[in-house]
This record gives structure tokens, sequence and C-alpha cells, in this order.
């Protein structure tokens, strides 16, 4: 696709400027709301483990129960979102979300307890693929890099919320696992009421209430593109250091000398830090018109940051935290913002999100098995240095995805 065709909008629009402004804030903030449910396992990974006790091998099966739900449903979902207008998909994959953890708050079985964690997903997985194609499509084409990494940043500030707040209410104030995750339903139910009053009930995935369709070619030519398949599998390492990762890392800085309080601290600085770097570097991608080549910048700057985490003490922390806040924190926004290069149509962007999705989940769930398999019989650092080797991957991925901009 030229980059003429890129910059231009998908369609004219049929709502008022407000109302899709509306649709934005919408978006963003439920962003934020069920983002902290994504990373509610953060502070809770001593708790989970004790309370049903398992080891670290047995929680890495809890931390990817969600992404296997994905790699069934993503591209079913992808083409359901696109025929249901968008209030309906969101409300109903919200409602889904609920109930998946309330059973998980309720349970007193891994068994059932997993079981909720995928019925989570689930609904989850399904809202999100409804938000993030539709932000995609309400947008300006030229600002698609910025608007891109502030949607990652929307899912990150939950990050930092749970990181601290989460560890505070369960370390300072002793509440439970069960009682936060009760919070969060309730947190999703406040997400059901924005977008209701937001989101007009006639939009569509396409960011109207009509809009032209993919042809059956069309869509055909995104499992195809060999691009997609490298941005994905890119995705894949970055994930295994940026989320599957983050549930031990709390746990892995106190085997440094640090406190949980002081561990939940600095990895929280390095996500307030990548909320400041991922929007500098959307505008500078934007500007000079390429993502590519800053994607494999970042790769290869995650890739010195793992080392470094696995090498420094615990008072030279500092260095992780400033190398993985910076640059690395712009390859998730990047990712997102090709769906708009790789899909022809407006209406294909959710196909290209799903099948990305799939890739990547495959790859999470293979990853998160690993991951807890790793680090106990491994430990820690040699695992931190076979991430900084997948971040290496991620790096070739993206110089081979040369179609991208």
């Amino acid at each position: 696709m030229s980059d003429e065709a890129i910059m231009q909008q998908p369609q004219e629009p049929e709502y008022s400027k407000k109302r899709v402004a509306a649709m934005i804030i919408a978006i963003f903030t439920c962003m934020i709301l069920t983002g902290l449910s994504s990373y509610k396992l953060l502070p809770m990974q001593s708790a989970i483990m004790d309370f049903f006790q398992i080891g670290e091998s047995q929680y890495g099966v809890l931390n990817t129960a969600a992404s296997w739900v994905s790699v069934v449903c993503a591209i079913p979902m992808g083409f359901l979102v696109r025929k249901l207008r968008c209030n309906f998909s969101v409300i109903i994959g919200y409602l889904v979300a609920i109930a998946g953890i309330f059973v998980q708050a309720m349970s007193t079985s891994f068994t059932v307890f997993v079981l909720g964690r995928m019925l989570e997903g689930a609904g989850a997985g399904f809202a999100g693929l409804v938000t993030g194609a539709l932000i995609l499509n309400l947008v300006d084409r030229k600002h698609m890099s910025f608007w891109s990494c502030l949607m990652v940043m929307a899912t990150v500030v939950p990050q930092v919320i749970m990181t601290k707040g989460g560890t505070t209410l369960m370390v300072n104030s002793g509440i439970s696992f069960q009682n936060l995750f009760l919070i969060v339903c309730g947190i999703y139910g406040v997400a059901i009421l924005i977008w209701i009053a937001l989101v007009p009930f006639s939009v569509r995935i396409h960011g109207v209430a009509s809009a032209k369709k993919a042809t059956k070619e069309q869509t055909r030519k995104v499992y195809k593109n060999k691009d997609a398949w490298f941005v994905a599998i890119a995705l894949i390492f970055y994930n295994a250091g940026s989320m599957t990762f983050t549930a031990y890392i709390i746990k892995f800085l106190t085997t440094k000398g640090l406190t949980q309080m002081q561990a939940a601290d600095y990895y929280s600085l390095t996500t307030i830090i990548g909320l400041v770097s991922m929007i500098i570097f959307g505008i500078l991608s934007d500007k000079f018109k390429t993502r590519r080549k800053i994607a494999i910048v970042s790769f290869i700057a995650a890739a010195v940051a793992f080392v470094a985490l696995g090498l420094v003490p615990g008072n030279m922390i500092w260095i992780y935290v400033c190398l993985w806040g910076t640059l690395p924190r712009s390859i998730a926004g990047f990712t997102n913002a090709t769906s708009a290069e790789l899909a022809e149509v407006p209406s294909d962007i959710p196909i290209v999100n799903s099948v990305r999705n799939t890739i990547t989940q495959i790859g999470s769930i293979i990853m998160g098995l690993l991951m807890g398999v790793l680090i106990q019989y491994a430990g820690y650092m040699v695992t931190t240095f076979i991430i900084a080797g997948g971040m290496l991957v991620g790096a070739v991925m993206w110089f081979l995805a040369k179609k991208i901009i």
C-alpha cells in the first residue's frame, strides 16, 4: 500500500467531531479501566501461589490461561466483531470477563481458578478487538504512530496502578487477592456504563454506521502478507519480556535484596518513564515517517536492558529501569499502527488484529509455559539472557518486514 493511501482517512465521518471525540474518550477510558484486570496478577503472585500451594511452573499455566482462549477464538472473533455493532460486542465481552473474574474470586480449586481466567480472557479479548480496531478507524492516519502509542499507554497505566496500588493494598492493608478480584469486577461495571453513555449504538467497527466491506480477496491478503507474520513473530518475543516475565519480576527483584515494595516502585518507574517515551517516539515516528527503523533499534535496546537486569546488583537496577523504560516501550504501539497499513479497507483491521493475536498468543503460551520452567530450574539470570536473545530475534523480524514504513 502506498504512503499516500496510508495517510488518507478511510471514510467520511458520519458523526460530529464532538461525538468522535466522545467515542475516543470512551475507548481510552475503558482501556485503562479494563487494563486493571490484565495486570491484576502482578502483586498477587505470592498470595496465589501460597493459597493454592503451587510452584512457578504451575503459575506459568495460570499466567498463559487467557492466551489459550485467544488461540482458539481470535480469528472467529475478528469476523464476528466486523458484523456486530460495537456496543453489543463490547458489553457482551465485558460481561463475560466479569463472570470469569467472579469465578476466580470464589474459587478454592486451582483448576477452576484457571478456567475462570480463561473465561475472563475470552471476554476481554473480544471487547479488546473492538476498541483496538475502532480507534484506528476514528483517528487521523497521518498520526497513526502517535495514536497507537497512546493506545498502548492506556493499557500500561493500569500496570503502574496495579504494581504499586495493588501491592500496597495487599501488603499494607491486608486485602486478599479474592477481594481485589471483586473490586476489578466493579471496575468493569463502570466501563460498561461509560461505553453505553459515550458510544452511539449505531457505530460499527469501521468507525461509522456503514462503510465499504472488504472483498474475500482483500481479506485473504491479510493471511498471505509476510510482513504481518514478521511483525507478529517479533511481538511474541517482546511480550515475553514486557508481559510474561512481569508476572515474576517483583519476586525476582526481591532476590537482589530489594523489599517487595521497593521492587514494585522500581518496576513502576520503568512504566512511568515509558508513558512519556512511547509518546515521544510515536511523534518522532510520524514526523520522520518511519516505524521500522525505530522498532529495530528499540528491540536491540530491549536486549541490552534484559542483559543488564540479569547482571546488575539491586543497588544498580536503575540501569535496567532507564534502558527498558525508553525506546522498547514504543514497540507495541508501532505494532498496532501496522494494522492500518496491512488492511486494504478499514473493515479488515479487526481481521489483521485477530490474525496477529492468534500468532502472538500461540507464542505467548509457549513462552509462558517455558518461563515458569526456566525460572524454576535454570534461575532468573539465565532466563533474562534468553529473553534478551529473543529481543534480537525481534529486531531481525522487523528488519525483514521491509514494506512497513
